[in-house]
């Protein structure tokens, strides 16, 4: 009796946790729900002040405010729909968002009653948008994504690039379909500069075998020098990120067209020797580079260094 009643337990909860999402039904459950998963987007800071406040409008109000609909069909316009983007088995939610400004969110359901929320994948207002499609009999995500530079021109069409993002490595990163090359890296650098702003400043090394190097430098909790071993199962996944991500063909620089953004400075050493410098304005060169980003500064800034 006790081993059919730990079984029953087991399956229910299952259930449960697995249909959160599934159980959708109406936009203002996915409003609700959205919420739970993120409670900042429940605060009203000003009732009579709606550019703050978070809603998920409909398709027609969606697609009015679109500055390109020569561009999209309202058919093809989603303000939300549930699909396993990273086809683990249980279902995610992507939605279009106004919160400040129109974005197309992501909630992966990481099992357990766990929801992971990946903001502002693209900027609606720019006339950028993501859809499932199928690559090889996965889901996968579309993407319309407009690069501008910091001076850039009238010509926006230019800027535009079509990709496909996968979900791998915990974050949406341009999918790569061919044979992965190891290309054999030594050690990570990663420098971090003054922005306008509150942005820490210091430089973390990584060598291969895990250990790290960290110099804090302005705006840090630890000031100075610190060595430490890391977690070799977290290491590996940054390496083998890097040779998933081709970081060899990257450009040199990258850049935003807003001021007063933070820049990064990523140095890559080889065996061989050879050395791949990146400097990045904003931190968006690549949604593979912004993953990777994510995953340093998370190692330099919650790392206890002493």
């Amino acid at each position: 009796m006790a081993k059919f009643t730990i079984i029953f337990t087991i399956i229910f909860s299952n259930i449960v946790f697995g249909n959160k999402i599934d159980n959708l039904k109406t936009t203002k459950d996915v409003i609700e729900f959205v919420k739970t998963v993120h409670p900042e987007y429940g605060i009203i800071r000003d009732k009579n002040f709606k550019y703050g406040i978070f809603d998920i409008k409909s398709i027609d109000s969606t697609y009015s405010q679109l500055k390109c609909r020569e561009i999209f069909k309202i058919n093809e316009i989603k303000n939300w729909e549930k699909i396993d983007i990273n086809n683990d088995g249980l279902t995610d939610l992507i939605f279009i968002s106004h919160f400040y400004g129109y974005t197309q969110n992501v909630i992966i359901d990481e099992g357990k009653n766990g929801f992971k929320l990946i903001r502002n994948i693209i900027n609606f207002d720019e006339c950028e948008y993501v859809k499932p499609i199928k690559v090889q009999d996965k889901n996968e995500l579309r993407i319309r994504k407009v690069n501008l530079p910091f001076d850039f021109d009238d010509d926006i069409e230019k800027y535009i690039k079509i990709d496909t993002l996968t979900y791998k490595y915990d974050s949406f990163i341009e999918l790569n379909n061919k044979v992965i090359i190891d290309n054999e890296i030594k050690s990570i650098e990663f420098k971090t500069n003054l922005c306008f702003g509150i942005c820490p400043v210091y430089k973390l090394t990584i060598n291969k075998n895990g250990q790290a190097e960290f110099i804090g430098i302005e705006l840090t909790n630890f000031k100075g020098k610190s060595i430490k071993q890391l977690n070799q199962k977290n290491v590996d996944k940054i390496f083998n990120m890097l040779n998933y991500i081709e970081v060899k063909k990257f450009n040199d620089y990258y850049e935003v067209n807003y001021t007063d953004a933070p820049t990064v400075t990523l140095d890559i050493f080889f065996e061989n020797g050879t050395v791949k410098k990146i400097k990045d304005y904003g931190l968006n060169g690549t949604y593979g580079l912004s993953a990777l980003y994510s995953k340093l500064k998370e190692l330099a800034e919650k790392t206890k260094w002493e």
